[in-house]
């Protein structure tokens, strides 16, 4: 159960610590107090994507923390291998998360960061957020098949997984089917562009960095008279004739100076310095003969290059932007060819394959849909059920459960359409009122009526998905107080085998509860912020006072507000009573 929650610069929370009970925890609190707050505040420790205006204004961090106790039987082993948590030590599961004002999320799990994802996904064992919008969910027929499943609960997920597995070997085959082609013409078709490009690629024998090298041969070959006149030129005053050349100068300048260093130590050094740059520049002059003497173009060459690059800069344009990228496509193009060469035997046995694949398969999918069908008598009986005892008399409640790809009645029945989850559609269907024919629920239910089947729905899932704490925002929109005693009466049986957390405006929901906090907003006059506190049994009496009169306090509205929680107190001996025996 969650133990301890503290929320930290969240909206207009400045700093609170809720300390829930086992049983029904009840939110109450006037209206823009702040109550949807504290369900949102849940909800991103739950891992829900939440954005930096949730900041507290002035502030740079908002953080949450929470702690759950005697949870680990709740979390499978397999995931907390796989994400490499250790849930087991003690008793305590603490998760934290933190939202910066610059829009950054860091999560906690026992002290250590983990990913969003994991964060969600190890809440998703052990919360269940029952928020306003899943009213509207049930209205959506592509939800109905995950309620379904989540009713049925672990015979449905290791079918589904048994499923799956078959259900990936047939894709498997499949794609492997589209890569050799199931049209013999598009195959030939595919195989005569394969060899054509093949054939172009290696005609043209690359080699690496080819076009590289040929780009600076051509500036050779296209400038070789200019660079030999150039270079012979600058040898030319080098190591030309006479004494005018600069080696010949400085040889002359490197006897004089050796002659007055006979007589003076100083000018030795100096000799040296002429006598390294004289070697250097005979060094130079050599090197500049055997490059020209290197120079060789021969006739026709430009041309001849100007060709390959010309050859070159195609195959890149076609087959990519380097020769490197080239020669990869050579090799995947010559592998798919010899494939699709041998591809017509291998078709021909990929399809057989296929063929007592879908075979597998089909049988697979029959397993779920005759858990699903099973499930589905039980779940219509069930809700059917629980929304007499919520006040919705005389109704009728069905899942039809029909083929992914169901012809219309004049049509053939196609080929088996394989889904992820199976070859089932699921559609919730509804009779509000006896004598009524059953029709979508989408099309005849009410908000009201959508809260009290989502309520029904939960109340079975949570039987079957063992999710310790359950929350419920405003489940009682759109119902009436008759109704909402019902209602209250429901929460407090799911509060016998779990957490329930429930805020609502009702006051038949709010005295059924065993513990209800009070959420106010107070402000100074220059900031606002929402604070939470317990009530006991005479703040109860006062609270429920007012969600009766409106907040006018009449002596009436509080001894009907002590009746209500003498009635909530025999209503729950009941149904401890119930449970028990």
């Amino acid at each position: 159960m969650l133990v301890r929650l503290e929320i930290r610069d969240f909206a207009l929370i400045d700093r609170v610590e809720i300390l829930p009970f086992a049983g029904l925890n009840v939110l109450t609190g006037e209206t823009g107090a702040g109550k949807s707050i504290v369900i949102d505040a849940i909800s991103a420790i739950a891992g829900e994507r939440t954005g930096r205006d949730m900041v507290r204004s002035g502030s740079e961090t908002a953080v949450l923390e929470a702690v759950f106790r005697g949870v680990s039987d709740r979390i499978p082993s397999d995931f907390a291998e796989s994400t490499g948590l250790r849930l087991d030590e003690g008793d305590e599961l603490y998760v934290g998360r933190e939202i910066s004002a610059n829009g950054r999320s860091l999560c906690r799990v026992n002290g250590r960061m983990v990913p969003l994802a994991v964060l969600r996904e190890l809440l998703s064992y052990l919360v269940d957020i029952h928020g306003q919008n899943d009213n509207q969910a049930i209205f959506r027929p592509e939800t109905h098949l995950a309620l379904l499943d989540r009713s049925i609960g672990e015979p449905i997920q290791a079918a589904l997984a048994d499923y799956g597995a078959e259900f990936d070997r047939l894709q498997a085959i499949r794609r492997r089917m589209e890569e050799l082609g199931s049209d013999p013409a598009e195959r030939e078709r595919t195989l005569d562009l394969l060899r054509y490009q093949v054939d172009e690629i290696q005609r043209a024998g690359i080699r690496p960095d080819e076009d590289e090298r040929l780009a600076s041969r051509r500036k050779v070959v296209a400038n070789a008279g200019r660079i030999i006149e150039s270079l012979e030129a600058a040898y030319e005053i080098l190591e030309g004739e006479g004494e005018a050349s600069v080696s010949a100068a400085l040889a002359s300048a490197v006897a004089r100076v050796e002659t007055a260093a006979r007589s003076l130590a100083k000018a030795e050094e100096h000799r040296a310095a002429l006598e390294e740059a004289r070697m250097a520049v005979e060094t130079s002059a050599a090197g500049l003969r055997r490059l020209v003497e290197g120079i060789e173009v021969k006739p026709g060459e430009l041309e001849q290059i100007d060709e390959r690059l010309d050859l070159l800069f195609r195959l890149k344009k076609k087959y990519g932007g380097t020769l490197a990228e080239v020669a990869r496509y050579l090799e995947n193009a010559a592998r798919r060819l010899a494939a699709l060469e041998d591809g017509e035997a291998e078709h021909a046995r990929l399809e057989k394959e296929s063929i007592a694949q879908t075979e597998v398969l089909l049988a697979k999918a029959a397993v779920l849909t005759r858990l699903r069908t099973e499930a589905s008598e039980r779940i219509s009986s069930r809700i059917g059920a629980e929304l007499e005892t919520l006040g919705m008399r005389g109704v009728r409640f069905a899942v039809r459960i029909a083929p992914a790809n169901e012809a219309k009645e004049e049509e053939e029945r196609p080929a088996p359409r394989f889904l992820r989850t199976g070859t089932d559609q699921v559609e919730f269907l509804i009779s509000p009122n006896p004598g009524e024919p059953l029709k979508p629920l989408a099309r005849i239910a009410s908000g009201g009526e959508a809260a009290r089947i989502m309520l029904a729905i939960k109340a079975i899932l949570a039987d079957a998905d063992r999710i310790p704490v359950l929350i419920f925002d405003e489940v009682d929109t759109g119902i009436s107080g008759r109704t909402a005693g019902s209602v209250g009466e429901k929460l407090s049986r799911l509060a016998g085998s779990h957490q329930v957390i429930c805020v609502t405006h009702m006051a038949q929901i709010a005295a059924m509860a065993d513990h209800q906090i009070l959420i106010e907003k107070t402000t100074d006059g220059q900031r606002t912020w929402t604070s939470l506190r317990a009530l006991d049994r005479a703040e109860r009496r006062a609270e429920l006072a007012r969600l009766l009169s409106g907040g006018t306090g009449e002596s009436e509205a509080l001894d009907l507000a002590e009746r209500l929680l003498g009635h909530a107190d025999a209503s729950r001996s009941r149904i401890r009573s119930e449970a028990e025996g």
